[in-house]
């Protein structure tokens, strides 16, 4: 074990767990051996848990008292799970809406984080995330980093977006730094990767020689084409490759762990509840992490779709600072049918098929996904905190945008020039467009990205 290793597993995790008052290390032992446990068994404890949401939800949320009240509801009509159907499904139009209302009445008595979600299915939600709801997501993490082979505080690469995309202070650099010592990990800014930083990036993960690399869909997929492309042989083989925010489909599979000469997983998430599923590596599929996430799988009259593909309804069991019970969080997929395995006897998806994210290319050949522009509009919230809308980038050629947001009043100038400002230091030609509703697609879809595809 190295010494940053050792640090990582011994001090920097334990650490967090005193400081935050999270019992993160302490779950994920338990979580360990309730995938072991017998599927009713599972059932019953993630029921019991939903109930205790529920209770909570309808005596402290503003949002549930109301909507049991307007539909005659009462906690004792949830018998079992077969009675989920009764309670109206939230949707992220009424979860942007109502965002407020969704906020506990007794959230000061929780020590709670503050943030918003991010992605490309949807506009940016304010989010709070109380210690139970940390606690399990992180646990389910590292239990999937024991199905990957390793443990948390093993050497980690991630590439991913910088938390600032427009402006890092000198301190802000210096505590990133620090945590990531202490925690043994290095962070690449996916953001930044072309054809003339990606030599670097590869130099810088030969030397660091991590365990475990993850990262954005699009940011491996151009590692991958680069180190093809370039007849490059890594030295360093990692244990594992994760790819995170974006479908993953059989042919970037293939070329990643062509590519890097590893097993690639995948994960699943949403803004709303960060740990869905997790694949093991022996195709079952993806696990979902039942202990800490209820997730049904609809048709679309709202019945259980069985085998077949439907939408997800995803109800985060653990956080009581801001419930979302039944959430569609614009996803789709299918549940798998995959024979019982003696090591992981969890449920599982099959397939996630509508987390679709189509890239954009900046003018110095980078290609990035909606979570930048999410990014960018995270940073200009603090100076501008009544704009955030849903937006659309629509992109003819590389170097290229046309950014549309959608309000149904004439948005503050102000922050239409600051969006434009801050585009133009990725885009040499930029265009901001405001309608009151944005367009669909023949079938009927948002997207919140349209590009040519790419080869």
């Amino acid at each position: 074990m190295s010494l940053r290793s050792f640090i990582a597993k011994k001090i920097s995790y334990p650490l967090q767990d005193l400081v935050n008052g999270t019992s993160i290390l302490r779950t994920t032992d338990a979580l360990k051996e309730s995938q072991h446990w017998h599927p009713g068994r599972q059932q019953s404890y993630q029921f019991e848990k939903f109930l205790r949401l529920l209770d909570h939800s309808t005596r402290h949320v503003p949002y549930y008292r109301e909507l049991f009240k307007r539909h005659g509801l009462q906690l004792s009509d949830i018998k079992n799970p077969d009675d989920l159907h009764k309670i109206p499904v939230l949707t992220k139009e009424t979860a942007r809406v109502r965002n407020d209302a969704l906020v506990a009445e007794n959230v000061r008595e929780m020590r709670v984080i503050r943030g918003v979600t991010g992605g490309t299915t949807g506009p940016p939600l304010k989010l709070l995330r109380d210690i139970p709801d940390r606690t399990f997501t992180w646990a389910a993490f590292f239990r999937w980093y024991g199905w990957m082979g390793f443990e948390y505080g093993d050497r980690m690469v991630q590439l991913w977006g910088t938390p600032t995309v427009l402006h890092e202070s000198r301190i802000q650099r210096w505590r990133a730094s620090v945590k990531d010592f202490y925690y043994n990990r290095h962070i690449i800014n996916s953001f930044q990767l072309n054809e003339r930083t990606i030599p670097g990036v590869l130099h810088r993960i030969e030397s660091t020689r991590p365990v475990f690399i993850r990262g954005y869909l699009s940011a491996l997929i151009q590692l991958a084409g680069y180190i093809l492309d370039h007849g490059i042989r890594l030295s360093h083989i990692p244990m594992a490759v994760s790819s995170t925010t974006e479908t993953l489909l059989p042919p970037f599979k293939e070329l990643i762990e062509k590519a890097f000469r590893s097993t690639l997983f995948d994960q699943y998430g949403c803004g709303e509840c960060n740990s869905i599923a997790f694949d093991a590596g022996d195709g079952n599929g993806l696990y979902i992490a039942v202990e800490h996430c209820l997730l049904e799988i609809l048709d679309e009259l709202g019945r259980e779709a069985g085998d077949a593909p439907g939408r997800f309804i995803v109800t985060n069991l653990d956080n009581f600072a801001m419930p979302f019970i039944r959430y569609e969080n614009g996803d789709s997929g299918r549940f798998s049918s995959h024979a019982e395995s003696p090591e992981i006897r969890l449920p599982a998806i099959r397939e996630v098929l509508g987390r679709t994210a189509d890239t954009v290319i900046l003018n110095d050949g980078s290609r990035v996904h909606g979570v930048f522009f999410t990014d960018i509009l995270n940073e200009l919230f603090a100076e501008h905190p009544a704009s955030i809308h849903r937006f659309q980038a629509v992109q003819q050629k590389a170097g290229s945008i046309e950014f549309r947001i959608e309000k149904a009043t004439p948005p503050d100038p102000a922050y239409l020039e600051a969006v434009e400002q801050a585009l133009r230091r990725f885009f040499d030609e930029v265009r901001i467009v405001t309608m009151p509703l944005l367009p669909v697609d023949d079938s009927g879809k948002f997207r919140y990205i349209i590009s040519p595809p790419r080869s």
